[in-house]
Protein backbone atom coordinates (compact mmCIF):
# COMPACT_ATOMS: atom_id res chain seq x y z
CA UNK A 1 0.00 0.00 0.00
CA UNK A 2 2.73 2.22 0.65
CA UNK A 3 4.32 1.99 -2.37
CA UNK A 4 1.30 2.61 -4.16
CA UNK A 5 1.71 6.42 -3.57
CA UNK A 6 5.48 6.33 -5.10
CA UNK A 7 5.03 6.92 -8.93
CA UNK A 8 2.25 9.87 -7.79
CA UNK A 9 5.53 11.55 -6.17
CA UNK A 10 7.12 11.57 -9.72
CA UNK A 11 4.06 13.29 -10.97
CA UNK A 12 4.78 16.32 -8.77
CA UNK A 13 5.98 18.74 -11.37
CA UNK A 14 2.54 18.14 -13.69
CA UNK A 15 1.00 20.66 -14.70
CA UNK A 16 -2.46 20.46 -16.72
CA UNK A 17 -3.12 24.43 -17.69
CA UNK A 18 -2.87 25.27 -20.74
CA UNK A 19 0.31 27.25 -21.78
CA UNK A 20 0.07 30.93 -21.83
CA UNK A 21 1.92 33.73 -23.34
CA UNK A 22 1.07 37.36 -23.37
CA UNK A 23 -0.83 38.10 -26.57
CA UNK A 24 0.03 40.22 -29.00
CA UNK A 25 -1.21 43.51 -29.09
CA UNK A 26 -3.28 44.11 -32.48
CA UNK A 27 -1.97 47.80 -32.68
CA UNK A 28 -1.12 49.24 -36.32
CA UNK A 29 1.68 49.75 -38.52
CA UNK A 30 0.98 53.07 -38.74
CA UNK A 31 -2.31 55.86 -37.74
CA UNK A 32 -3.58 58.23 -40.33
CA UNK A 33 -0.96 60.66 -39.54
CA UNK A 34 2.16 60.51 -41.16
CA UNK A 35 4.80 58.81 -38.86
CA UNK A 36 7.09 55.83 -38.18
CA UNK A 37 5.39 53.40 -36.38
CA UNK A 38 5.87 49.64 -34.93
CA UNK A 39 3.88 46.63 -33.37
CA UNK A 40 3.85 47.20 -29.79
CA UNK A 41 2.69 45.07 -26.81
CA UNK A 42 1.52 46.00 -23.14
CA UNK A 43 4.16 47.30 -21.16
CA UNK A 44 2.30 49.30 -17.74
CA UNK A 45 5.43 49.75 -15.90
CA UNK A 46 7.09 51.98 -17.91
CA UNK A 47 7.00 55.37 -15.82
CA UNK A 48 5.00 58.13 -16.66
CA UNK A 49 6.21 60.99 -15.13
CA UNK A 50 3.95 64.25 -13.92
CA UNK A 51 2.28 64.48 -17.59
CA UNK A 52 0.47 68.10 -16.29
CA UNK A 53 3.27 69.54 -15.98
CA UNK A 54 3.89 69.97 -20.17
CA UNK A 55 0.99 72.72 -19.43
CA UNK A 56 3.28 74.64 -17.50
CA UNK A 57 0.37 75.59 -14.44
CA UNK A 58 1.28 75.15 -10.92
CA UNK A 59 -2.64 75.32 -10.08
CA UNK A 60 -2.95 72.35 -12.21
CA UNK A 61 -0.12 70.78 -10.64
CA UNK A 62 -1.62 71.21 -7.08
CA UNK A 63 -4.89 69.91 -8.17
CA UNK A 64 -3.20 66.68 -8.88
CA UNK A 65 -1.47 66.52 -5.88
CA UNK A 66 -4.25 67.08 -3.73
CA UNK A 67 -6.45 64.46 -6.20
CA UNK A 68 -3.90 61.78 -5.89
CA UNK A 69 -3.97 62.34 -1.82
CA UNK A 70 -7.78 62.70 -1.06
CA UNK A 71 -9.74 61.00 -4.17
CA UNK A 72 -12.35 58.64 -2.35
CA UNK A 73 -12.62 56.69 -5.70
CA UNK A 74 -8.98 56.19 -5.70
CA UNK A 75 -8.71 55.76 -2.31
CA UNK A 76 -11.03 52.18 -2.95
CA UNK A 77 -8.69 51.51 -5.82
CA UNK A 78 -5.93 51.09 -3.54
CA UNK A 79 -7.91 49.33 -1.23
CA UNK A 80 -8.78 46.67 -4.01
CA UNK A 81 -4.88 46.42 -5.03
CA UNK A 82 -4.69 45.84 -0.98
CA UNK A 83 -7.48 43.01 -1.08
CA UNK A 84 -5.60 41.56 -4.49
CA UNK A 85 -2.44 40.83 -2.94
CA UNK A 86 -3.41 39.94 0.74
CA UNK A 87 -5.59 37.21 -1.52
CA UNK A 88 -2.22 36.68 -3.64
CA UNK A 89 0.09 35.59 0.09
CA UNK A 90 -3.03 33.71 1.29
CA UNK A 91 -2.84 31.16 -1.89
CA UNK A 92 1.14 31.27 -2.06
CA UNK A 93 0.51 29.91 1.37
CA UNK A 94 -0.66 26.45 0.47
CA UNK A 95 2.47 25.99 -1.57
CA UNK A 96 4.36 25.12 1.83
CA UNK A 97 2.87 22.33 4.45
CA UNK A 98 0.90 23.57 7.30
CA UNK A 99 1.34 23.11 10.72
CA UNK A 100 -1.41 23.22 13.70
CA UNK A 101 -1.43 22.76 17.07
CA UNK A 102 -3.95 21.21 18.16
CA UNK A 103 -5.63 21.15 22.32
CA UNK A 104 -8.23 19.37 23.27
CA UNK A 105 -9.60 18.80 27.49
CA UNK A 106 -12.84 17.37 27.45
CA UNK A 107 -14.50 15.43 30.45
CA UNK A 108 -17.37 13.59 29.24
CA UNK A 109 -19.63 10.71 30.73
CA UNK A 110 -20.83 7.72 28.88
CA UNK A 111 -24.50 6.28 28.92
CA UNK A 112 -24.59 3.22 31.21
CA UNK A 113 -27.89 1.78 29.73
CA UNK A 114 -26.97 0.64 26.26
CA UNK A 115 -26.77 -3.10 25.83
CA UNK A 116 -23.13 -4.55 25.38
CA UNK A 117 -21.52 -1.44 25.79
CA UNK A 118 -18.41 -1.80 28.54
CA UNK A 119 -17.45 0.54 30.55
CA UNK A 120 -20.63 2.54 30.12
CA UNK A 121 -21.69 5.03 32.63
CA UNK A 122 -18.61 6.39 33.00
CA UNK A 123 -17.02 9.77 33.36
CA UNK A 124 -13.88 10.12 31.85
CA UNK A 125 -11.17 12.69 31.28
CA UNK A 126 -9.43 12.61 27.90
CA UNK A 127 -6.52 15.22 27.58
CA UNK A 128 -4.86 15.78 24.00
CA UNK A 129 -2.03 17.29 22.47
CA UNK A 130 -0.83 17.23 19.40
CA UNK A 131 0.93 19.21 16.43
CA UNK A 132 -0.56 18.23 12.71
CA UNK A 133 1.68 18.18 9.51
CA UNK A 134 -0.22 18.21 6.72
CA UNK A 135 0.78 18.64 2.88
CA UNK A 136 -1.13 18.52 -0.41
CA UNK A 137 1.52 17.18 -3.08
CA UNK A 138 0.60 19.28 -6.27
CA UNK A 139 0.72 16.68 -9.12
CA UNK A 140 -1.35 18.47 -11.41
CA UNK A 141 -0.09 22.11 -10.64
CA UNK A 142 -3.13 22.80 -8.72
CA UNK A 143 -2.41 24.95 -5.96
CA UNK A 144 0.46 26.56 -8.46
CA UNK A 145 -2.22 27.63 -10.83
CA UNK A 146 -4.23 28.97 -7.96
CA UNK A 147 -1.40 31.50 -7.09
CA UNK A 148 -0.57 32.01 -10.48
CA UNK A 149 -4.19 33.58 -10.78
CA UNK A 150 -4.03 35.30 -8.16
CA UNK A 151 -0.71 36.98 -8.47
CA UNK A 152 -2.22 38.00 -12.20
CA UNK A 153 -5.28 39.22 -10.46
CA UNK A 154 -3.41 41.31 -8.29
CA UNK A 155 -1.40 42.38 -10.71
CA UNK A 156 -4.49 43.47 -13.06
CA UNK A 157 -6.08 45.05 -9.94
CA UNK A 158 -2.80 47.31 -9.60
CA UNK A 159 -3.25 48.41 -13.54
CA UNK A 160 -6.38 49.46 -12.61
CA UNK A 161 -5.50 51.31 -9.66
CA UNK A 162 -3.16 53.35 -12.49
CA UNK A 163 -5.93 53.19 -14.83
CA UNK A 164 -8.24 55.14 -12.42
CA UNK A 165 -5.18 57.37 -11.44
CA UNK A 166 -4.78 58.03 -15.23
CA UNK A 167 -8.68 59.08 -15.63
CA UNK A 168 -8.52 61.29 -12.42
CA UNK A 169 -5.69 63.09 -13.49
CA UNK A 170 -7.68 63.40 -17.29
CA UNK A 171 -10.69 64.30 -15.75
CA UNK A 172 -9.06 67.09 -13.57
CA UNK A 173 -7.45 68.48 -16.29
CA UNK A 174 -10.58 68.35 -18.72
CA UNK A 175 -12.43 70.32 -16.21
CA UNK A 176 -9.82 72.89 -15.82
CA UNK A 177 -9.10 73.80 -19.03
CA UNK A 178 -12.99 73.92 -19.69
CA UNK A 179 -13.47 76.39 -16.69
CA UNK A 180 -10.39 78.43 -18.28
CA UNK A 181 -12.27 78.49 -21.43
CA UNK A 182 -15.61 79.30 -19.78
CA UNK A 183 -13.68 82.34 -18.06
CA UNK A 184 -11.94 83.33 -21.42
CA UNK A 185 -16.00 83.54 -23.10
CA UNK A 186 -17.00 85.36 -19.74
CA UNK A 187 -13.93 87.84 -20.21
CA UNK A 188 -14.99 88.41 -23.53
CA UNK A 189 -18.69 89.05 -22.90
CA UNK A 190 -17.51 91.36 -19.92
CA UNK A 191 -15.42 93.82 -22.14
CA UNK A 192 -18.00 93.41 -25.05
CA UNK A 193 -20.25 94.65 -22.26
CA UNK A 194 -18.09 97.69 -21.63
CA UNK A 195 -18.01 98.25 -25.52
CA UNK A 196 -21.54 97.78 -25.31
CA UNK A 197 -22.03 100.37 -22.48
CA UNK A 198 -20.36 103.11 -24.30
CA UNK A 199 -22.30 102.35 -27.26
CA UNK A 200 -25.08 102.98 -25.30
CA UNK A 201 -23.90 106.52 -23.90
CA UNK A 202 -22.72 107.35 -27.46
CA UNK A 203 -26.42 107.09 -28.68
CA UNK A 204 -28.10 108.60 -25.89
CA UNK A 205 -25.67 111.54 -26.37
CA UNK A 206 -26.58 111.65 -30.11
CA UNK A 207 -29.91 111.53 -29.58
CA UNK A 208 -29.62 114.43 -27.28
CA UNK A 209 -28.15 116.87 -29.94
CA UNK A 210 -30.70 115.63 -32.60
CA UNK A 211 -28.23 113.58 -34.31
CA UNK A 212 -29.86 109.94 -34.29
CA UNK A 213 -33.31 108.81 -33.49
CA UNK A 214 -34.61 107.11 -30.35
CA UNK A 215 -34.63 103.77 -32.06
CA UNK A 216 -30.59 104.24 -32.07
CA UNK A 217 -30.83 104.34 -28.10
CA UNK A 218 -33.42 101.61 -27.90
CA UNK A 219 -31.17 98.93 -29.92
CA UNK A 220 -28.02 100.30 -28.61
CA UNK A 221 -29.75 99.55 -24.75
CA UNK A 222 -31.67 96.34 -26.21
CA UNK A 223 -27.91 95.06 -26.81
CA UNK A 224 -26.09 95.59 -23.89
CA UNK A 225 -29.40 94.10 -21.99
CA UNK A 226 -28.74 90.65 -24.32
CA UNK A 227 -25.04 90.57 -23.64
CA UNK A 228 -25.35 90.68 -19.86
CA UNK A 229 -27.41 88.78 -19.67
CA UNK A 230 -25.71 86.00 -21.94
CA UNK A 231 -22.49 87.05 -19.28
CA UNK A 232 -24.57 85.83 -16.53
CA UNK A 233 -25.53 82.52 -17.66
CA UNK A 234 -22.27 81.67 -18.67
CA UNK A 235 -21.55 81.53 -14.39
CA UNK A 236 -23.88 78.44 -14.37
CA UNK A 237 -21.63 76.37 -16.14
CA UNK A 238 -18.57 77.66 -14.35
CA UNK A 239 -20.24 77.09 -11.19
CA UNK A 240 -20.79 73.32 -12.23
CA UNK A 241 -17.15 72.86 -13.79
CA UNK A 242 -15.89 74.15 -10.24
CA UNK A 243 -18.09 71.93 -8.44
CA UNK A 244 -16.70 69.17 -10.46
CA UNK A 245 -13.14 70.32 -9.34
CA UNK A 246 -14.17 70.44 -5.72
CA UNK A 247 -15.35 67.07 -5.91
CA UNK A 248 -12.53 65.28 -7.87
CA UNK A 249 -9.78 66.31 -5.03
CA UNK A 250 -12.36 65.05 -2.51
CA UNK A 251 -13.06 68.19 -1.65
CA UNK A 252 -16.46 70.19 -1.04
CA UNK A 253 -18.11 72.93 -3.31
CA UNK A 254 -18.53 75.52 -0.12
CA UNK A 255 -14.58 74.81 0.77
CA UNK A 256 -13.28 75.09 -3.24
CA UNK A 257 -12.75 77.81 -5.38
CA UNK A 258 -10.60 79.05 -8.01
CA UNK A 259 -10.11 82.69 -9.56
CA UNK A 260 -10.71 83.84 -12.51
CA UNK A 261 -8.02 81.88 -15.41
CA UNK A 262 -6.94 82.37 -18.56
CA UNK A 263 -6.22 79.74 -21.22
CA UNK A 264 -2.39 79.58 -22.27
CA UNK A 265 -1.78 81.02 -25.68
CA UNK A 266 -1.10 77.15 -26.92
CA UNK A 267 -1.31 73.59 -25.91
CA UNK A 268 1.87 71.76 -25.61
CA UNK A 269 3.08 70.67 -29.02
CA UNK A 270 2.92 67.66 -30.05
CA UNK A 271 4.97 65.40 -31.76
CA UNK A 272 4.10 64.76 -35.42
CA UNK A 273 5.12 61.09 -35.19
CA UNK A 274 4.05 59.74 -31.80
CA UNK A 275 5.96 56.48 -31.01
CA UNK A 276 3.23 53.73 -30.85
CA UNK A 277 4.87 51.88 -27.81
CA UNK A 278 3.22 54.61 -25.68
CA UNK A 279 0.26 52.76 -26.32
CA UNK A 280 2.31 50.10 -24.32
CA UNK A 281 1.71 51.84 -21.00
CA UNK A 282 -2.20 52.57 -21.37
CA UNK A 283 -3.07 50.61 -17.89
CA UNK A 284 -6.38 49.52 -19.53
CA UNK A 285 -4.39 47.06 -22.04
CA UNK A 286 -2.39 45.56 -19.28
CA UNK A 287 -5.20 45.43 -16.83
CA UNK A 288 -7.20 42.89 -19.86
CA UNK A 289 -3.72 41.20 -20.45
CA UNK A 290 -3.26 40.33 -16.51
CA UNK A 291 -6.63 39.42 -16.23
CA UNK A 292 -6.29 36.93 -19.76
CA UNK A 293 -3.41 35.58 -17.23
CA UNK A 294 -5.73 34.69 -14.30
CA UNK A 295 -8.49 32.79 -16.18
CA UNK A 296 -5.91 30.75 -18.18
CA UNK A 297 -4.67 29.59 -14.63
CA UNK A 298 -8.03 29.18 -13.52
CA UNK A 299 -8.75 26.82 -16.08
CA UNK A 300 -5.79 24.38 -15.15
CA UNK A 301 -7.42 24.89 -11.27
CA UNK A 302 -10.59 23.47 -12.75
CA UNK A 303 -8.99 20.81 -15.06
CA UNK A 304 -6.82 19.50 -11.85
CA UNK A 305 -9.86 19.33 -9.90
CA UNK A 306 -10.66 16.16 -12.48
CA UNK A 307 -7.26 14.27 -11.43
CA UNK A 308 -6.86 12.55 -8.00
CA UNK A 309 -5.11 14.50 -5.19
CA UNK A 310 -2.75 13.54 -2.26
CA UNK A 311 -2.18 14.60 0.61
CA UNK A 312 0.56 14.00 3.66
CA UNK A 313 -0.11 13.98 6.90
CA UNK A 314 1.87 13.48 9.94
CA UNK A 315 0.90 14.21 13.55
CA UNK A 316 2.01 13.46 17.24
CA UNK A 317 1.08 14.49 20.68
CA UNK A 318 0.22 12.83 23.97
CA UNK A 319 -3.10 11.93 24.83
CA UNK A 320 -3.75 11.09 28.61
CA UNK A 321 -6.46 11.21 31.36
CA UNK A 322 -4.25 12.23 33.92
CA UNK A 323 -2.66 15.54 33.71
CA UNK A 324 0.72 14.60 35.74
CA UNK A 325 1.09 12.11 33.04
CA UNK A 326 0.91 14.29 29.67
CA UNK A 327 4.55 13.94 29.23
CA UNK A 328 5.20 9.96 29.85
CA UNK A 329 6.14 8.30 26.69
CA UNK A 330 3.07 5.21 27.78
CA UNK A 331 0.65 8.97 26.51
CA UNK A 332 2.13 8.95 23.54
CA UNK A 333 0.24 9.18 20.10
CA UNK A 334 1.19 10.00 16.59
CA UNK A 335 -0.30 9.02 12.72
CA UNK A 336 1.56 9.47 9.39
CA UNK A 337 -0.21 8.54 5.94
CA UNK A 338 -0.97 9.69 2.55
CA UNK A 339 -4.79 10.73 1.80
CA UNK A 340 -5.92 9.59 -1.49
CA UNK A 341 -8.84 11.73 -3.34
CA UNK A 342 -9.90 10.35 -6.56
CA UNK A 343 -13.55 11.67 -8.49
CA UNK A 344 -14.90 8.64 -9.44
CA UNK A 345 -18.45 10.32 -10.39
CA UNK A 346 -19.62 13.68 -10.10
CA UNK A 347 -21.98 13.70 -12.29
CA UNK A 348 -19.85 15.89 -15.53
CA UNK A 349 -19.34 18.73 -12.58
CA UNK A 350 -15.60 18.92 -13.11
CA UNK A 351 -15.61 18.82 -16.83
CA UNK A 352 -18.58 21.48 -16.85
CA UNK A 353 -16.32 23.42 -14.42
CA UNK A 354 -13.29 23.39 -16.91
CA UNK A 355 -15.75 24.17 -20.20
CA UNK A 356 -17.28 27.20 -17.76
CA UNK A 357 -13.01 28.40 -16.64
CA UNK A 358 -12.69 28.10 -20.61
CA UNK A 359 -15.06 30.08 -21.98
CA UNK A 360 -14.19 32.62 -19.32
CA UNK A 361 -11.14 32.81 -21.01
CA UNK A 362 -12.34 33.37 -24.41
CA UNK A 363 -14.42 36.36 -22.94
CA UNK A 364 -11.23 38.09 -21.60
CA UNK A 365 -9.46 37.31 -24.95
CA UNK A 366 -12.34 39.07 -26.52
CA UNK A 367 -12.00 42.12 -24.54
CA UNK A 368 -8.63 42.34 -24.40
CA UNK A 369 -8.86 42.86 -28.13
CA UNK A 370 -11.38 45.26 -27.76
CA UNK A 371 -9.57 47.35 -25.19
CA UNK A 372 -6.83 47.42 -27.95
CA UNK A 373 -9.38 48.47 -30.56
CA UNK A 374 -10.74 51.47 -28.18
CA UNK A 375 -6.92 52.37 -27.12
CA UNK A 376 -6.22 53.08 -31.03
CA UNK A 377 -9.33 55.07 -32.35
CA UNK A 378 -8.84 57.54 -28.73
CA UNK A 379 -5.50 57.55 -30.40
CA UNK A 380 -6.97 58.48 -33.96
CA UNK A 381 -9.52 60.50 -32.75
CA UNK A 382 -7.04 62.89 -30.63
CA UNK A 383 -4.48 62.90 -33.33
CA UNK A 384 -6.96 63.79 -36.24
CA UNK A 385 -9.22 66.26 -33.58
CA UNK A 386 -6.13 68.37 -32.95
CA UNK A 387 -4.82 68.42 -36.74
CA UNK A 388 -8.16 69.45 -37.52
CA UNK A 389 -8.68 72.16 -35.17
CA UNK A 390 -5.11 73.89 -35.41
CA UNK A 391 -6.56 74.38 -38.96
CA UNK A 392 -9.61 75.63 -37.98
CA UNK A 393 -8.16 78.28 -35.29
CA UNK A 394 -5.49 79.63 -38.53
CA UNK A 395 -8.60 80.46 -39.93
CA UNK A 396 -10.82 81.35 -37.30
CA UNK A 397 -8.46 84.18 -36.47
CA UNK A 398 -8.53 85.36 -39.74
CA UNK A 399 -12.13 85.89 -39.20
CA UNK A 400 -11.78 87.74 -36.48
CA UNK A 401 -9.75 89.72 -37.73
CA UNK A 402 -11.82 90.44 -40.75
CA UNK A 403 -15.11 90.92 -38.07
CA UNK A 404 -13.02 93.73 -36.14
CA UNK A 405 -12.23 95.46 -39.04
CA UNK A 406 -16.29 95.54 -40.05
CA UNK A 407 -16.61 96.85 -37.01
CA UNK A 408 -14.13 99.76 -37.69
CA UNK A 409 -15.92 100.36 -41.02
CA UNK A 410 -19.63 100.46 -39.83
CA UNK A 411 -18.41 102.65 -37.16
CA UNK A 412 -17.04 105.30 -39.74
CA UNK A 413 -19.97 104.67 -41.55
CA UNK A 414 -22.42 105.04 -39.04
CA UNK A 415 -20.49 108.33 -37.67
CA UNK A 416 -20.69 109.91 -41.41
CA UNK A 417 -24.08 109.50 -41.62
CA UNK A 418 -24.03 107.44 -44.24
CA UNK A 419 -25.89 103.76 -42.30
CA UNK A 420 -28.41 103.43 -39.41
CA UNK A 421 -27.13 102.03 -36.52
CA UNK A 422 -28.44 98.85 -36.73
CA UNK A 423 -25.42 98.17 -39.06
CA UNK A 424 -22.92 99.04 -36.62
CA UNK A 425 -24.91 96.64 -34.13
CA UNK A 426 -24.57 94.02 -36.64
CA UNK A 427 -21.24 94.06 -36.83
CA UNK A 428 -20.29 94.01 -33.55
CA UNK A 429 -22.66 91.04 -32.86
CA UNK A 430 -20.94 89.13 -35.98
CA UNK A 431 -17.29 90.12 -34.06
CA UNK A 432 -18.63 88.98 -30.91
CA UNK A 433 -19.56 85.81 -32.16
CA UNK A 434 -16.27 85.36 -34.28
CA UNK A 435 -14.31 85.79 -30.86
CA UNK A 436 -16.41 83.13 -29.12
CA UNK A 437 -15.97 80.74 -31.77
CA UNK A 438 -12.16 81.22 -31.48
CA UNK A 439 -12.23 80.67 -27.64
CA UNK A 440 -13.61 77.68 -27.71
CA UNK A 441 -11.67 76.13 -30.44
CA UNK A 442 -8.46 77.28 -28.11
CA UNK A 443 -10.77 75.30 -25.23
CA UNK A 444 -11.11 72.45 -27.75
CA UNK A 445 -7.28 72.51 -28.31
CA UNK A 446 -6.34 72.10 -24.87
CA UNK A 447 -9.11 69.39 -24.15
CA UNK A 448 -7.81 67.02 -27.03
CA UNK A 449 -4.50 67.39 -26.12
CA UNK A 450 -5.67 66.14 -22.55
CA UNK A 451 -7.30 63.50 -24.32
CA UNK A 452 -4.62 62.28 -26.50
CA UNK A 453 -2.36 61.87 -23.38
CA UNK A 454 -4.91 59.72 -21.88
CA UNK A 455 -4.64 57.67 -24.90
CA UNK A 456 -1.28 57.42 -25.08
CA UNK A 457 -1.51 56.01 -21.57
CA UNK A 458 -0.05 59.48 -19.53
CA UNK A 459 2.99 61.45 -21.68
CA UNK A 460 4.30 61.40 -25.43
Amino acid sequence: MRLSFVPLLFLAACNVAPPYSPPSAQLPATFKTSGPWRTAKPSDHEPRGAWWSAFGDSRLSDLMKKAEAANPDLEAAAHRVAAAKAVARADSADLLPSVLLNQSDKRNRSSGSIAYSFAGGRTVTRLRTTLDLSYELDLWGKVKNTRAASDAAAQAEEANYRSALLSLQGEIALNYFALQAQDETIALLQRTLALRQKAVDLAKARFKQGDTAQLDVAQAETEFAATQSEAIGLEKKRHELEHALALLIGRTPSDFSLPALSLPPHPPTVPRSVPSDLLERRPDIAAAEREMAALNAEVGVARAAMFPSVKLGVGAGSETSFIEKIVNSASRVWGIGPELQLPVFDGGKNKAKVEAARARYDESAAKYRSTVLAAVRDVEDALSSIEVLQRQRAVQQQTVAAAQRTVELAQKRYDAGLVAFFEVLDAQRTQLRAEQEATAIDGELMLNSVLLIKALGGGW
